[in-house]
């Protein structure tokens, strides 16, 4: 996964810079963004369905040789309509990679460890995540642009590669009978427990998608930053979360993953109200690690609570499709959402913005998990 996530990360801060050179608007900007996470959404549900009966396997590879293919597609696109083609490819590879990798690292966990697998696998891929703007900034500041897309075919290439040799066989498939039994989609999102979940990953992805989307941008026009220091910024925030995944991942063990949860939701909206404040690369620099430390903290426990629930009522893939859908539903929206805000009000507006839709729902979602917590307490149960 840091393979994967190296190389779908290089163009994150050249991207947006990319697009406006090519002409596009703010909402078309947003469209960009958002039509990787719209594939993802569309896809994510079959394939967690299909990965039940033909195997995990197959995807996962199909999946990364996808990204390594369309990697040197964005190189030749010299349109917007066709960024954003490349992005809804890219998307879909992405539906087949991500939550079957958690739905293997989730079989594979201990009971009671489910916080430390998740926080393990979550270091690799945001480590990955981490190096990868970083990379690409400065890849595009010495080399320029279509560099940085053939590196991101390459660690992609890489990934199918590493993956191809050593990749388990856990849960190939299982039979009809089984099958018949798996719980629909839209049975499991009325579930409390599920619900919970679901909002708390959508609200909290809009307000880091509109960061991760324009913060390029801002520092671009606003405040004259290089894409060196824009990839720094970029990869700081997921540089934190990567580094405190195993702390964290044993923590969620250990004490309550739903306030856990709630705090991490919570204090990464919040910090996203002052980047409109910050006039330097210093106080984004600030603001940006304490995001990404936000972010480790509830990414663990989320992942454990999906895993308890998923090894319990044999809904693993399923459950871990469902949380990507909601992860991909939250880029979908965030993206044009910050686009539309960013042509009517300006791009400062766009980070509160984001930051009272994740405040919002992370206490939402907070409200229903301690609704459970006290339904539980009577004997029922809080699926």
């Amino acid at each position: 996964m840091s393979a994967v996530a190296l190389g779908a990360s290089i163009i994150i801060p050249i991207l947006p810079v990319y697009a406006t050179q090519l002409g596009a608007t703010g909402y078309q900007l947003g469209l960009i963004f958002s039509a990787f996470a719209l594939a993802r959404s569309i896809l994510v549900p079959a394939v967690g369905h299909l990965a039940d009966t033909h195997g995990r396997r197959v995807f996962m590879l199909t999946g990364l040789m996808i990204y390594s293919i369309i990697a040197v597609a964005f190189s030749l696109a010299n349109s917007v309509n066709q960024l954003i083609l490349c992005r809804f490819i890219q998307g879909a590879g992405a539906a087949m990679v991500i939550p079957i990798a958690r739905a293997y690292t989730g079989d594979m966990a201990s009971p009671g460890q489910e916080g430390r697998a998740m926080g393990h696998f979550n270091m690799a891929f945001f480590g990955g995540l981490a190096c990868g703007p970083w990379i690409g900034g400065y890849i595009k500041d010495f080399f320029g642009m279509d560099i940085a897309f053939y590196c991101m075919s390459g660690f992609a290439l890489l990934g199918f590669l590493l993956s191809w040799f050593s990749l388990p066989r856990l849960g190939a498939c299982f039979n009809a009978e089984q099958n018949e039994r798996k719980i629909p989609y839209l049975a499991m999102i009325r579930k409390p427990s599920i619900s919970a979940m679901f909002i708390f990953r959508f609200g909290s992805i809009i307000g880091l998608g509109m960061n991760w989307t324009f913060l390029p941008l801002y520092g671009h026009t606003k405040i004259g930053l290089s894409g060196g220091n824009i990839g720094i910024l970029v990869s700081l925030t997921v540089l934190m979360a990567t580094l405190f995944q195993p702390i964290f991942g044993r923590m969620a063990d250990r004490v309550s993953r739903v306030w856990m949860n709630f705090n991490g939701g919570f204090w990464a909206s919040t910090c996203l109200l002052g980047v409109p404040f910050c006039t330097g690369f210093w106080q984004l620099f600030f603001l940006n690690l304490l995001i990404g430390t936000a972010i480790g903290l509830y990414m663990p426990p989320l992942m454990a609570m999906a895993v308890d629930i998923g090894r319990k009522y044999d809904i693993m893939n399923r459950l871990m499709s469902l949380l990507e859908m909601a992860f991909s539903s939250g880029m979908v929206v965030g993206p044009i959402m910050a686009g539309l805000v960013a042509e009517a009000f300006g791009l400062r507006t766009i980070f509160w913005v984001g930051g009272i839709i994740g405040i919002v729902t992370s206490i939402g979602s907070l409200i229903i998990f301690l609704r459970m917590e006290r339904i539980a307490e009577g004997g029922s149960s809080i699926f």
